[in-house]
């Protein structure tokens, strides 16, 4: 393994100040912020190219890895989901949505795995749409319904008191109530 080269200040700082910067410069502070926190917090001058370089060695590899990372755990989501369609919870959706973006800025993702879990995404939100119109729905039945036996309480109440038997009641009812929709 070679020597640093001394004049490489920022290869040269501890591994835990290496790691601050490599933080810092990945979290997408410019180069010269990264600089000045070094001289305020470190106490180390070092120029651009100094940057450049460290930024090579250390943080080009850290990318890459934390990239890598994204796009597993997203082809891990992607094909679980295919396995089990419907079956997520919220957190889980929203796990597949920051993939989905993480992926979607990764330099090699593949387009199908992105377009897989954005697909899952969309799906999430049709099945919520479909489940508040759903719920929308069966609300305004509900209320036309109470509507219909307020407005034909008295015929609903003779009916109900009649000889007949609870299922021809339950369908005399039905009649009473909806007319030709009952059936």
């Amino acid at each position: 393994m070679s020597k640093t080269h001394s004049n490489a200040k920022l290869l040269n700082l501890p591994e835990d100040q290496q790691a601050q910067l490599a933080d810092w410069a990945l979290s997408g502070l410019p180069w010269y912020a990264c600089l000045k926190l070094v001289k305020e917090q470190f106490g180390v001058t070092a120029g651009k190219d100094a940057f450049y370089g460290f930024y090579a060695v250390v943080c080009q590899p850290a990318l890459i890895r934390r990239r890598k990372r994204a796009v597993e755990t997203s082809e891990q989501l992607a094909e679980e989901a295919e396995k089990n369609p419907g079956q997520f919870d919220a957190a889980t959706i929203d796990a597949i949505k920051q993939k989905a973006f993480e992926l979607s800025i990764a330099p090699g993702a593949k387009p199908g795995d992105v377009k897989a879990l954005f697909a899952l995404v969309l799906k999430s939100r049709d099945q919520d749409l479909s489940k508040e119109s759903l719920a929308f729905e069966r609300r305004k039945f509900m209320t036309d319904a109470v509507q219909i036996a307020k407005d034909k309480l008295p015929e609903l109440n003779a009916i109900n008191a009649g000889p007949q038997s609870n299922a021809e009641k339950i369908e005399l009812l039905g009649q009473a109530m909806f007319g030709e929709d009952w059936k």
